[in-house]
């Protein structure tokens, strides 16, 4: 860990993506307590209400805080400010009640308003008037988490048939390859819309979740099992793996036991850029209507849902923040899977740390 700390220092870039992705993950996990609405909570009389919180008012001078808004043409919902109207932003203020992780009752949030009925709009909001911000933070429970259960079923599909095939050769060998080519010959994004197109689209959001993460993984399993079964194929002759199979250990025994740790550098670049992967997955398939459905919400049913027109796009440009938040991850991810492909790359390495 050390190492890895001081191989960090060396990339500030890398660093920063650290921090980004541990800052999203812990709003993830928090989404309750930092929101300051629930993802369905409507306020009609203020849809499509700009950002509003900004940190400078002759009245209140500096600090976070939000001016009251106006509307005055609702043909484009234009919103104007009304002069003296100003409530400063507080934190652990009372809100709506909600359970922590379903589990704990509370009615803290993380920041909001107090004594005013107005709402706090940190990002803007939708159509119906809710909250962007908190529908960005419940979304991301979907997006960030299909990710990781995607890579988890897909590298677990790849390292047995990648192994396997890898291990025996032969027959085996020449079977598992040719099933895997067949779905490396199809384009991944039309395969991916052909096998949801062919499903019922009467789901629940969780069924849906589950059939969207079962498609990409089935989808994304045949590039890595051809890595892994020729890393396989050349550390099965090494001596430790002939003793293994002299004393009778069971073949899936010896693959995840002796040999999958040889390559367990790879395996970690692989799945570190995999995982944006699945995300895009989830997200182009929210985005045409096959994957997450109200009342639920992921970062791509967020786009599909606000970004319907360019008039839209146009009036309300804030309703680009979930690709925003999208590109972010997904940069953050692929810088990280470059710094652990040169940390964990003995080639790349000297006694300094990085080269």
């Amino acid at each position: 860990m050390k190492q890895f700390i001081k191989a960090l220092s060396y990339k500030p870039v890398a660093l920063i993506s650290c921090i980004v992705l541990i800052l999203l993950y812990l709003m993830m996990i928090f989404a309750e307590f930092i929101a300051p609405y629930d993802p369905n909570t409507s306020v009609a009389d203020y849809s499509f209400h700009p950002p509003a919180v900004s940190w400078y008012s002759p009245d209140l001078g500096f600090g976070p805080q939000v001016q009251e808004r106006t509307v005055i043409k609702q043909i484009n919902w234009e919103y104007v400010r009304l002069k003296g109207q100003n409530h400063r932003v507080k934190f652990f203020v009372k809100g709506e009640p909600y359970r922590l992780w379903n589990l704990i009752p509370m009615k803290r949030h993380l920041f909001g308003l107090s004594g005013t009925d107005y709402p706090i709009f940190l990002m803007g909001s939708d159509n119906l008037g809710r909250d962007l911000f908190s529908r960005i933070l419940y979304g991301s429970r979907i997006s960030l988490t299909i990710g990781f259960i995607g890579v988890i079923i897909s590298m677990t599909l790849a390292i047995s048939l990648g192994g396997l095939a890898g291990f025996y050769g032969g027959k085996v060998d020449w079977l598992i390859m040719r099933f895997s080519e067949f779905f490396i010959l199809i384009p991944g994004l039309y395969l991916i819309l052909f096998l949801r197109s062919i499903l019922s689209r009467n789901m629940t959001s969780g069924q849906s979740y589950m059939v969207i993460v079962v498609i990409l993984s089935f989808v994304g399993w045949p590039g890595s099992a051809r890595l892994i079964r020729g890393l396989v194929h050349s550390i099965k002759r090494e001596d430790f793996i002939s003793n293994a199979v002299l004393e009778g250990i069971p073949t899936l025994k010896i693959i995840f036991s002796q040999i999958i740790p040889q390559m367990s550098s790879i395996l970690i670049v692989s799945i570190a850029l995999a995982i944006p992967g699945f995300i895009m997955g989830e997200t182009v398939l929210s985005y045409l209507g096959l994957g997450i459905v109200d009342p639920a919400v992921s970062w791509g049913s967020l786009i599909n849902r606000e970004i319907s027109t360019l008039s839209n796009l146009r009036n309300f440009p804030w309703f680009l923040i979930p690709g925003l938040f999208l590109l972010i991850t997904t940069l953050a991810f692929n810088f990280m899977g470059d710094l652990l492909r040169d940390f964990l790359d003995p080639w790349h390495r000297d006694k300094g740390g990085l080269r």
